[in-house]
């Protein structure tokens, strides 16, 4: 099921995060709820309008779909890679399942739609997953003897990262991160510690969040201890399967230190009340924000 628009927004609020995040499904509707219009459009641009729209492009093509729904049942997956490695023309559409380590020969024309999605997302460590992944797909064409081009969708073609990962790949671009992280002070500069709150109540979880901070801010100052406490804020996807989640972050030049009060935090929050009514939980050196 895709989301539709018209006037008004049709699509449950649940879902404007994704069916696999929150699962929420509603059949189409034939009017507007709210205004009665038949005027409904299809709106997204996930694997499956992708698929469609190439189909209607190239209908004499076989169009594969590869991710999560297309795969579902056993085996399929597999059936799906020995059709495409026999050389027969087609096109993929796929999620990332299609970059990791499947060898596809045949391969020529790669194009990533839509890459600012991961380049300018919340997480420090988007940008450098995303190029991981993009060269990961580079690594699709051209792998036999016919040459591989690879185009990638933007709206900013003159992002200086963007440039530097395509004119001198990963490793330039890594080394620049690098030097954002040391001025910035993140990881690998520093010692990480997130506290993840999430409850069904936003007012809950923010709360919770809200006097753990502060708690913590107090008794590092009069500890006098140099670790850095910020937020909470809401996490990169704040709302998932009906559930709100509120981050608080911990960073500290000395790994002792950062222990020392995530230590000190777990036995805060072990003896207030409040926090039973949530779920909550530290991540050490957290490897995603999300």
């Amino acid at each position: 099921m895709r989301p539709v628009r018209c006037a008004h927004d049709v699509t449950p609020p649940a879902a404007a995060a994704g069916r696999h995040h929150c699962d929420s499904r509603r059949a189409l509707p034939d009017a507007c709820p709210e205004c009665g219009s038949g005027d409904l459009r299809a709106l997204g641009s996930g694997t499956e309008r992708t698929e469609e729209t190439l189909q209607g492009l190239f209908p004499e093509t076989t169009v594969h779909r590869i991710d999560r729904d297309s795969t579902r049942k056993k085996e399929s997956f597999e059936q799906v890679l020995k059709e495409i490695q026999r050389g027969e023309p087609c096109l993929l559409v796929g999620t990332q399942m299609l970059a990791k380590g499947h060898h596809l020969p045949h391969v020529t024309l790669v194009v990533v739609v839509n890459a600012d999605g991961g380049l300018y997302a919340a997480d420090f460590r988007a940008l450098e997953h995303s190029a991981q992944l993009l060269e990961q797909v580079a690594g699709r064409a051209g792998r036999a003897a016919h040459p591989g081009r690879v185009l990638v969708q933007t709206l900013h073609p003159d992002d200086p990262h963007l440039g530097q990962l395509a004119e001198h790949g990963y490793g330039a671009l890594a080394r620049n991160l690098l030097e954002e992280r040391r001025i910035a002070k993140l990881p690998p500069f520093c010692f990480m510690a997130l506290l993840r709150v999430e409850s069904p109540q936003e007012q809950e979880a923010l709360a919770l969040a809200q006097q753990a901070a502060q708690a913590l801010r107090q008794w590092l100052k009069d500890a006098q201890l140099p670790v850095r406490c910020m937020g909470p804020v809401p996490a990169p996807m704040e709302r998932r399967q009906n559930r709100y989640h509120i981050h608080v972050m911990i960073t500290a030049d000395k790994r002792s230190h950062r222990h020392a009060a995530a230590n000190w935090l777990v036995q805060w929050l072990e003896a207030n009340r409040e926090a039973r009514k949530v779920r909550w939980s530290i991540d050490i050196d957290p490897q995603t924000l999300a």
